[in-house]
């Protein structure tokens, strides 16, 4: 993390089109910026959502000379923008229109004193690693992707149990029996490796998790490597439809003897943040983390009459 003055003169706009009331939200935002001499590009079919007349992009192409991405939406909406911008990272304010939202954590309300902030200079520029992936068959690459939060390896509709052999630097590791594969960022630790029972991890960590989707034995538990290790996982046996999807959000099938490589991707996305954010009060906030359970009153149970 570190303190970063940004000099606003263009600001790229992404959002999820069908929010409730997205379109006075927008048009508000729009104002707020012109007044302080900031102009305002649209992702385009935004723009023809809301009908604003004001220039536009396209959601793959955000604008290079843009000072900041202004994303609202949720977790979803910010992982599609960063992804798409591969290498040319571009500051990311992600505000909250979710339920949840760890890296679109400004509430929609504070939305105006943040942009305040970052006129300041009073804001932090976070930045996240991601892990460059590629799915290999017979030696040729069928998909590359870059991903923020994970990659996963899962069955399709068919309960059937899928076999992969890890490796860690071309170091046998093990075959996992279970019903997926996740490997991790340390952002992605929050994310589905959370709810297959993975670790929770500091996002600034050199780190990523492979996490086993309901193992066959309770003997296989998440492992944590460094990042500057690459990951090998070859498809074994014949499971049916089997997909590796990336951010939860694009997907390939997957054959026996199929290969997926991971490791550090050289991008990394940058977030702004409050100078005054406390990862930990974040987890508590979000997910109730470390927090005792209410004591309540003990009361019999109604008699019937």
């Amino acid at each position: 993390m570190k303190f970063k003055k940004l000099k606003l003169k263009r600001a790229a706009i992404v959002a999820k089109r069908h929010a409730k009331e997205i379109q006075p939200v927008i048009r508000s935002l729009v104002r707020w910026l012109s007044k302080r001499g900031i102009h305002a590009v649209l992702e385009k079919e935004l723009a023809q959502y809301i009908r604003a007349k004001t220039e536009t992009f396209t959601f793959e192409k955000v604008p290079r000379d843009s000072d900041i991405v202004i994303v609202l939406g949720g977790d979803g909406t910010l992982l599609s923008v960063a992804r798409v911008m591969g290498s040319r990272q571009i500051p990311i304010l992600g505000v909250n229109l979710g339920s949840l939202g760890f890296m679109t954590d400004v509430a929609l309300k504070d939305l105006y004193p943040m942009l305040e902030a970052v006129i300041a200079g009073d804001v932090i520029i976070d930045e996240r690693h991601m892990l460059q992936t590629q799915l290999l068959r017979k030696g040729k690459v069928i998909a590359s992707e870059a991903v923020l939060n994970d990659v996963v390896i899962t069955k399709g509709a068919i309960a059937r149990i899928i076999e992969v052999v890890v490796e860690i630097d071309s170091l046998f590791v093990t075959v996992v029996r279970a019903d997926g594969l996740i490997v991790a960022t340390p952002t992605g630790s929050t994310a589905y490796s959370l709810g297959a029972g993975g670790p929770i991890l500091y996002p600034s960590l050199g780190a990523m998790i492979l996490t086993p989707i309901c193992p066959h034995t309770l003997t296989y538990r998440p492992v944590v490597v460094s990042d500057h290790a690459q990951a090998e996982l070859t498809l074994r046996g014949d499971p049916g439809e089997v997909y590796v999807t990336f951010d939860g959000q694009e997907s390939e099938p997957m054959k026996p003897g199929d290969v997926v490589k991971v490791r550090k991707s050289r991008s990394t996305v940058k977030l702004v943040s409050r100078a005054n954010k406390n990862y930990f009060q974040i987890l508590r906030h979000k997910l109730r983390w470390a927090e005792r359970p209410r004591s309540r009153r003990a009361t019999s149970p109604p008699r019937p009459s």
